[in-house]
């Protein structure tokens, strides 16, 4: 990152996310509400459009919140800024081409327009909501985290979602391995904090940028995916630097305890809900935003609509553009890559491939198989096949393949931890497909398939407290119980339960009372 503010024509809305929303509510590929709408009701709404949805008002702090932002290829490739079919080839020329970090003042920040700080930090105004029906609490499910390794001085950026735990808390998922996990894992080793920030409401490219694991400054990589220079500024009250034009920024640090609290369950990319499993703990310091900030949500782990979520189309596009070079680079010829998006995490590859010897598939199958872990099947056809086309590639399955001879299936192999398919974690079988010339799941909460929680009702009891002794509950379930529109004031309440000893969780993420 650059130590000057002296990048003139930077304009701190070009990347700022209500600009691109409005561009795309011009496109009409934003479902708007100008009514208020209850939290509880949000996912249902957010789940039943197939357009980013817009709420003007939600939840009684009527604070303004989008969803599903980057969730097809058009409003993707309206956020890069080019027509659809430019898109994997602009992300390419911009991949290419590394930019770098400014740092602006704080004065010229708007993300710190208005700071809060001390006393006036309180995450329970914030529109955290329960997005499926057996999530562990309510959920910000957007969050970019920016942090700098203690023994390096490098950035490290990612995605991560925030679980509500109190006023100043949050629970964060850092399970799967990442680079974030090594460092916290050392500070706790060293018995250190773990400074950290968390910004709220971001363009799509800072999501691209942030599922990408690159080397150097990872804070540059930001830019690099904007096509531009990104400004940053350093927050209030750690030494992380965040985009100076975001909308949100939750400041603070993870504790120095490890993974001792209860995170999840929650719907995952996979279609199906991840266990509940230790994580560290978000402490806020301070809560920075615009002076009219866009909150965002993420539409995420909707089971048989996986294509539909946020995270498939930016997949799809930046692995598409991965996968040309990999195989160009092992001398092969590829016509045209595309990730369908029903399997979603890119389970499933399909390359129209320009054949040169017979093994040609084979050892694209092979490449791909090895090199990119999310790839779970390979569908290799020839050059003819419009690889977009379900039709095509049916097909190209009927008159182009033996089931005896042209399946490749390599076994042990690096999977997605979140495969319910696989019979160990994160170890599993690959399959490739030359097309050149029953399952018994148990009834626990991770084999369920997430949908939005139903929330509705009047109350049947006064207090979380009497709702337990009739069982164990979801925590939708338990709001329901309460007569909860809300969800956050019944995170106080169990949170007292759980500071008092009289509450805990089964391996399902029901709440209970202690025996």
């Amino acid at each position: 990152m650059t130590q000057s503010a002296s990048h003139r024509s930077w304009d701190p809305d070009r990347f700022r996310l209500r600009t691109l929303v409005d561009r795309l509510i011009g496109m009409d590929e934003v479902e708007v509400h100008d009514e208020q709408v209850s939290l509880s009701d949000l996912s249902g709404m957010i789940e039943a459009s197939r357009k980013a949805v817009l709420f003007r008002q939600a939840g009684p702090e009527r604070t303004e919140l989008v969803a599903a932002v980057p969730a097809s290829r058009r409003r993707l490739a309206a956020a890069i800024g080019v027509p659809e079919e430019k898109a994997r080839e602009e992300l390419q020329r911009r991949v290419a081409n590394p930019r770098k970090s400014f740092i602006v003042p704080a004065g010229d920040a708007p993300v710190q327009q208005v700071v809060l700080s001390g006393d006036q930090v309180d995450l329970t105004r914030l529109p955290f909501h329960v997005q499926h029906e057996y999530d562990g609490a309510p959920y910000i499910s957007s969050g970019i985290d920016y942090v700098i390794d203690p023994l390096t001085g490098r950035s490290n950026v990612g995605c991560r979602r925030l679980m509500l735990r109190g006023k100043t808390r949050c629970g964060v998922n850092v399970t799967a391995p990442s680079d974030l996990r090594a460092m916290y894992l050392g500070c706790v080793e060293r018995g250190e904090r773990l400074p950290i920030s968390f910004t709220i409401g971001a363009h799509p490219m800072d999501m691209m940028a942030a599922t990408t694991r690159a080397g150097g400054q990872e804070i540059d990589r930001v830019g690099t995916y904007r096509g531009e220079d990104v400004a940053i500024v350093k927050c209030v009250t750690n030494d992380i630097y965040v985009p100076a034009d975001a909308e949100v920024v939750l400041e603070g640090y993870f504790d120095e305890r490890g993974y001792v609290e209860q995170e999840g369950p929650y719907g995952e990319y996979m279609g199906f809900y991840g266990p509940m499993h230790g994580d560290p703990i978000f402490h806020c310091t301070a809560i920075t935003h615009r002076r009219d900030p866009m909150h965002q949500t993420v539409k995420h782990g909707v089971g048989r609509r996986l294509a539909e979520c946020d995270a498939v189309p930016m997949r799809e596009v930046q692995l598409e553009s991965e996968i040309f070079t990999i195989l160009r680079n092992a001398g092969l010829h590829p016509t045209e890559v595309h990730i369908p998006g029903g399997p979603g995490a890119s389970g499933h590859v399909r390359v129209a491939l320009r054949k040169n010897f017979d093994g040609d598939a084979r050892a694209a199958i092979a490449i791909l198989l090895g090199q990119v872990r999310t790839a779970k099947h390979v569908f290799v056809t020839d050059e003819d096949i419009d690889v977009r086309s379900s039709t095509e590639m049916e097909w190209a399955m009927s008159s182009r393949f033996q089931a005896d001879k042209d399946i490749i299936v390599l076994p042990n192999m690096r999977v997605m931890p979140m495969d319910p398919s696989a019979p160990s974690r994160g170890v599993g079988a690959k399959a490739g497909f030359d097309l050149t010339f029953p399952l018994s799941r148990p009834k626990g909460v991770t084999s369920r398939v997430p949908e939005a929680p139903k929330i509705a009702g009047p109350a049947r009891y006064q207090t979380v407290r009497q709702a337990l002794v009739t069982g164990p509950m979801h925590f939708a379930r338990l709001m329901t119980a309460v007569g909860s529109r809300d969800g956050r004031e019944v995170v106080l309440e169990v949170e007292r339960l759980y500071e008092a000893g009289v509450v805990d969780r089964n391996d399902d993420g029901e709440y209970r009372l202690k025996p």
